[in-house]
């Protein structure tokens, strides 16, 4: 197993991130926790973190794994279009695998799922990439829905401000889309690309976007953008749950929309993980929204990105033993 982990390290890992982006995230997650408690008071939000129903972390866990399930069906879905002939169970088990590395910058690093298809049933690593790329872009879709949708039903003056700026985001991503999709606007970026000194890129980027124009076929973007809504909605529903079971007066809508817009802030980031933008956002957002202490936002920011992010780079970790097991087991050159 330990052979079959370093092969897949070597030949994917190190094309798409390396060991010491991964080894940063924990370093800025060690960081940003450590300055969180002391900011918070850490006596004051241990306490208030020792007070709180475990069966509603429970719900919390389970509600994010219902966002996982979701989320896999856009997957699925994403590598059905692209005729990936694999096993339900080990498309899960792939795609699961693949928040193992959600603490790289960008989390770019779930990339790995692509290599994790290629070498389980020799795919195009075109597909696995662009089923990647179409997933992400779906969730950063379906996180500004949520965050605009929490600002038109709570209409309050402190997050109508936010208004513009979520609407520049939405536009602007659509809009890469549209240049990304659409043949009289990329014809522009393809001239260059097919230019002498780029023409091996160029060709890669073309297979690419064919692969992606397949994910976002009307039909399939439509379910993969309410699945999308729906799977982060859980999420938000979570932290909903956890801010009532500390004792703080938060409604549902106002929970969607800090927890969708601290979330889009930290994927726009490009942080590992969102690591130290999302906390940020959260306690500003607490602060501004709602007059609670310190300590108890900071206990809230904590049980939600452990029950989250945590949970599933935990989660990811086992699946990607897994994953490589299997591999290992299959592979024609196992000594």
């Amino acid at each position: 197993m330990v052979d079959s982990m370093t092969s897949i390290k070597n030949e994917a890992l190190g094309q798409i991130f390396s060991f010491k982006s991964f080894i940063l995230g924990i370093s800025m997650a060690i960081i940003v926790y450590l300055i969180l408690l002391i900011y918070s008071g850490w006596e004051d939000l241990i306490q208030h973190l020792t007070l709180m129903n475990p069966f509603v972390i429970l719900c919390a866990f389970l509600l994010s794994f219902i966002n996982y399930l979701f989320r896999f069906l856009k997957w699925h879905i994403f590598t059905r279009k692209l005729e990936l002939d694999i096993p339900l169970k080990q498309n899960f088990q792939i795609f699961i695998a693949g928040l193992s590395l959600s603490i790289t910058p960008g989390k770019v690093g779930e990339a790995i799922r692509a290599f994790l298809l290629k070498k389980a049933v020799s795919s195009d690593l075109s597909k696995g990439l662009a089923s990647t790329f179409s997933e992400r872009l779906i969730d950063l879709l379906a996180v500004t829905c949520l965050a605009l949708a929490g600002i038109l039903v709570l209409g309050s003056q402190q997050t109508i401000s936010y208004l513009p700026i979520l609407m520049i985001i939405l536009f602007g991503i659509l809009f890469g889309v549209f240049i990304f999709i659409f043949d009289p606007l990329y014809s522009i970026f393809r001239f260059i690309f097919h230019l002498k000194p780029w023409l091996s890129v160029g060709m890669k980027i073309d297979k690419f976007r064919e692969d992606v124009d397949i994910t976002f076929q009307y039909r399939a973007f439509l379910t993969a953008l309410c699945l999308g809504i729906l799977g982060w909605a859980c999420e938000g529903l979570g932290f909903f749950l956890l801010a009532l079971n500390l004792g703080i007066p938060l409604g549902f809508e106002a929970a969607i929309f800090i927890y969708a817009t601290s979330s889009l802030l930290g994927a726009l980031s490009f942080l590992p993980g969102g690591l130290g933008a999302v906390e940020v956002s959260m306690e500003l957002f607490l602060a501004n929204i709602l007059v609670i202490s310190a300590s108890l936002a900071g206990a809230l920011i904590i049980v939600t990105r452990v029950t989250t992010l945590w949970f599933g780079v935990a989660l990811g970790v086992v699946f990607l033993l897994i994953v490589t097991r299997n591999i290992d087991k299959r592979s024609p050159d196992r000594e």
